[in-house]
């Protein structure tokens, strides 16, 4: 359990990353490989999902960014108009947390246009589809026809990128050694990382350094926690 201590770091906007800065590797070079493909999609839609601070929205927003499209989350889909969202579904749109949308309805409407005017349909969610609360059978259809990738969990190479970009978000010098103990430690867990950066970024903020010490005080890590790669730890 990584303690809470109270201290809330300042913190900066972050741009958005594109597919050419994202950290790709084996363990999720397939699925943004497939999400890229759209328009050999066997299906106008395409079903993205993963754990919390996976990266779904980073990936939805680069694909939506990289085909000129429309960005949608949940709460701003709910309250568009629909001759609005209408006008950019011959295109690329993105609906990013539709486990989240309350309304099948206009949910059912936008899978209809999209089919009918022959665009594309990124979806992201936390879940799998079969998961996803709906009463229409025909949404049901819908998500069941259409195919969906598993972002899963990160190997070695991208938890390293995800704790060097934490870091470097939070402006903290990241020592190799450092590095390493924490990869070690923190398992495959992409929140655990981003919540171990912010207690440790309000460590240093008090006037201490980025130190193993520092991150077994800090994190309350035994020697044995996580020791998931057998790398060699001082």
């Amino acid at each position: 359990m990584i303690p809470d201590s109270g201290q809330i770091p300042l913190r900066f906007p972050e741009a958005k990353l594109l597919f050419e800065d994202m950290a790709i590797t084996p363990s999720n070079r397939g699925v943004i490989a497939a999400v890229r493909r759209a328009d050999h999609w066997p299906h106008y839609a395409f079903g993205l999902i993963g754990a919390a601070q996976s990266g779904l929205s980073t990936i939805a927003t680069s694909w939506a960014v990289e085909r000129g499209g429309q960005m949608l989350s949940a709460a701003s889909f709910d309250n568009f108009d629909r001759a609005d969202v209408e006008r950019f579904c011959g295109g690329s749109v993105v609906l990013d947390r539709i486990d989240l949308v309350t309304d099948e309805t206009r949910l059912l409407w936008l899978f209809s246009v999209i089919e009918r005017l022959k665009g594309r349909l990124l979806v992201t969610a936390q879940t799998a589809p079969t998961q996803w609360s709906v009463a229409s059978p025909d949404l049901r259809s819908r998500f069941k026809a259409m195919p969906v990738g598993d972002l899963g969990l990160p190997d070695e190479p991208l938890m390293r990128a995800r704790i060097r970009r934490a870091c470097q978000r939070a402006y903290l010098n990241l020592p190799p050694a450092v590095e390493d103990f924490l990869v070690t430690r923190l398992g495959l867990d992409y929140e655990r990382i981003e919540r171990a950066i912010l207690r440790l970024d309000g460590a240093v903020s008090e006037g201490r350094a980025l130190s193993i010490p520092l991150v077994k005080d800090v994190l309350d890590l035994r020697e044995t926690d996580y020791d998931l790669f057998d790398a060699k730890v001082p």
